[in-house]
């Protein structure tokens, strides 16, 4: 049975800050599953029956046994997107939770051999908040505008290969005789569907357009398969939907789709939003699985949120119920910006947490937790479901064979079930077509669902 926490701030007599407030529901709500309050004062504290963690100051004498320390390097004390210099803690676990070392630490004043103790409180907001995106200017992103995770510090210290925040916070707990709530680990499987279909369910003039260019370009087997697949003599490629949903079934899981409903644009290439197709398709999988918004690449790049608001109103037209759901296009997402226009418009939970170009834990946690926004200093009423792993990492940038893939994802869905995390999948209906360059990626998908689950 997990234990109730108090937590007495040692060296801030206003009391806890909004950051102070916001990584302890983190840590004693979201991962460890402890009820927790804020002790009024010393006194309060000391006089308390409950589980006693210290942050800040010096470590308190007497009963040590019973207090759980943790230092303060400052960030929890500041505003805005300002870092303190950075002090490496040592890489033990008497100095920091799981034994490596982490930005923020703090010398004790009172330790004869100067130990550098980790404020990992401190790591866990940086990590959380995405704080280390901050740094970063436009010339230093892709040529989509998005953060590359080789780039980031998480990568270069191996912080993305595991929910690195849950883990550490899990070690601290551990080593601290903290009893708490173990969680159960899930899969979640998400699929993209930027094209509904390959062929099927276009305008006429679309079609036509498309046809005439294969013929152009001498690509004879597309000619071919778009008019077998028009005269319902083959199915169409990526209308792999019942498929997903039996596999998803035989599993055990139930998956969310996101569904990209703008305006054809240069990155915006997907069946019209008005198809009857596309509309009947999206309220069959509805009754199924969940649904959500996929703003496009316009949404993301207005100054305005009316794009948005407009294809989150297509999509509620169309399952007849409030949109809560989104995932940004090709993972378009800036966390001083995005998180607050999804907010704005309704939006409960943002999915697009992740990198393009490495997989693994961008914001160091595997299971949903809330967003945070640092320029008005408050908990955000939008919760962050980050990704584990995207099908186009894999194939596009690391350029691996699917069995290589499968590999890949069980070794982060291992790390995962070690905290009883969440390890949620990003694939695309298209991506188990079984063509073009998807070829042999359709068995991948079915084997990988067996191996993780």
């Amino acid at each position: 049975m997990a234990e109730s926490i108090i937590i007495w701030l040692a060296d801030d007599a206003d009391g806890p800050s909004a950051r102070h407030r916001y990584v302890a529901q983190l840590v004693f709500e979201v991962i460890l599953g402890c009820p927790h309050h804020w002790a009024s004062d010393r006194s309060d504290w000391l006089a308390s029956p409950h589980r006693k963690v210290q942050y800040g100051g010096e470590r308190e004498e007497g009963s040590a046994h019973r207090i759980a320390w943790i230092p303060s390097a400052g960030l929890l004390n500041q505003s805005g997107a300002q870092v303190p210099p950075w002090i490496w803690s040592d890489a033990t676990p008497e100095a920091t939770p799981g034994g490596t070392r982490l930005p923020f630490g703090v010398r004790s004043q009172s330790d004869a051999d100067e130990i550098v103790f980790s404020d990992w409180w401190s790591w866990a907001f940086w990590m959380t908040t995405c704080l280390d995106d901050f740094r970063f200017s436009s010339t230093d992103r892709d040529a989509f505008g998005r953060l590359e995770g080789r780039k980031s510090w998480a990568h270069r210290e191996g912080w993305l290969e595991r929910p690195e925040v849950e883990f550490r916070a899990i070690a601290w707990a551990k080593s601290n005789g903290i009893a708490f709530t173990p969680s159960v680990y899930r899969v979640i499987p998400t699929v993209d569907v930027d094209s509904a279909f390959a062929y099927k369910h276009r305008s006429p003039f679309m079609t036509f357009a498309a046809a005439a260019q294969d013929g152009v370009k001498g690509r004879w087997s597309r000619f071919r398969d778009r008019i077998q697949v028009l005269r319902g003599i083959q199915e169409d490629a990526y209308d792999t939907y019942y498929w997903l949903e039996q596999q998803h079934r035989e599993a055990g899981m139930k998956a969310t789709y996101f569904f990209l409903l703008a305006n054809r644009g240069r990155y915006d290439r997907g069946v019209s939003w008005k198809s009857h197709g596309l509309q009947m398709r999206i309220r069959s999988l509805h009754t199924s699985a969940n649904v959500g918004i996929h703003p496009g690449f316009a949404a993301h790049e207005s100054t305005s949120s009316l794009t948005m608001q407009n294809e989150i109103k297509r999509l509620e037209k169309i399952i007849g119920e409030p949109v809560v759901r989104a995932r940004q296009h090709y993972l378009l997402q800036r966390p001083e910006s995005s998180w607050k226009r999804l907010e704005a418009l309704g939006i409960q939970q943002d999915h697009s947490l992740g990198y393009a170009d490495v997989p693994g834990f961008r914001g160091g946690m595997s299971r949903a937790y809330p967003a945070y926004d640092v320029e008005a200093e408050r908990t955000m009423n939008l919760e962050l479901h980050p990704v584990g792993a995207m099908d186009a990492t894999f194939m596009r940038y690391l350029q691996v064979s699917p069995e290589m893939a499968i590999d890949h994802v069980v070794a982060l869905s291992n790390a995962v079930r070690e905290v009883g995390g969440t390890m949620r999948l990003l694939w695309h209906n298209e991506s188990v077509s079984d063509t073009g360059e998807w070829k042999g990626w359709r068995l991948m998908y079915k084997e990988m669902l067996k191996r993780i689950r």
